[in-house]
């Protein structure tokens, strides 16, 4: 058996890597896990003069993904011990990984839902109120935008701003207004890896949800990817009945899971 260890490095050391494990997968991962996945800690796995895959840890000391040309099951019992791993959060996507982390579980419950709109549905026309337009932020608008996200969600401002930035810069925020009154945002961000796929989002201010308002925005970033030969993609937390909802209400299907896994 081969000397295996495990090197902390960046993530661009294992771009390459990772790249060759999602081209690997069945079905996508969701835009919002890999941004969880870069910010954890990056580790590459080497043999001799060899790098042979990679893993990656968050703070939690889960790993969130695990790649390995061979042996994948002595590096992964090798990987648990070393590192100190106590769990793992995997899709049911990552059919490899999936069952290493099975065969270490100790208990399992369903963190989120991954959905994926099928290409030969067909899409039902958004239906915004009377008066409610839903159009691109500008560069002018991103104090705005950040504004009415700290307040609808909590996120940190410092974080938004660089968000948002890049977000306005790539026409990929748009936003539901109400006069000059920002309402609700949604979010189409094509993916870098994974062509042609593009990750959805929506945010509805507290004020105006349980109106349909998501459902609506989500109807038409659906008809916009369609347009742009994108294939959307979206995820929810599996306690957020609402979202759940929405998402379904606007044409999407699940069929995938995030799993947590404790070791």
């Amino acid at each position: 058996m081969n000397n295996y260890k495990f090197e902390k490095t960046t993530n661009d050391a294992v771009s390459e890597l990772r790249e060759e494990y999602l081209m690997s997968l069945t079905d996508p991962i969701d835009g919002m896990w890999t941004t969880f996945v870069m910010m954890s800690d990056q580790y590459m796995i080497i043999t001799g003069d060899k790098k042979v895959g990679y893993c990656s840890i968050n703070e939690e000391h889960k790993v969130l993904q695990f790649y390995a040309i061979n042996d994948q099951d002595y590096i992964y019992a090798k990987m648990l011990e070393e590192l100190d791993v106590k769990g793992a959060v995997v899709g049911t996507n990552e059919q490899h990984h999936l069952s290493l982390s099975m065969d270490n579980q100790k208990s399992v419950s369903v963190n989120a839902l991954l959905y994926q709109c099928e290409e030969g549905i067909e899409l039902i026309e958004a239906n915004f109120p009377d008066g409610l337009d839903f159009r691109n932020v500008t560069v002018n608008e991103l104090q705005t935008a950040v504004n009415f996200a700290v307040s609808a969600i909590g996120a940190p401002e410092g974080w938004l701003q660089g968000y948002y930035a890049e977000r306005i810069k790539g026409g990929e925020l748009i936003g539901l207004w109400d006069g000059s009154n920002l309402i609700a945002t949604g979010e189409c961000r094509p993916s870098a890896v994974q062509k042609p796929y593009a990750d959805l989002g929506m945010v509805v201010s507290p004020d105006h949800r349980q109106k349909g308002l998501a459902t609506e925005i989500l109807r038409e970033m659906l008809h916009n990817c369609r347009a742009g030969s994108l294939k959307p993609i979206c995820s929810t937390e599996s306690g957020n009945i609402g979202a759940r909802k929405a998402i379904t209400n606007a044409g999407f299907t699940s069929h995938l899971r995030i799993l947590d896994v404790s070791f």
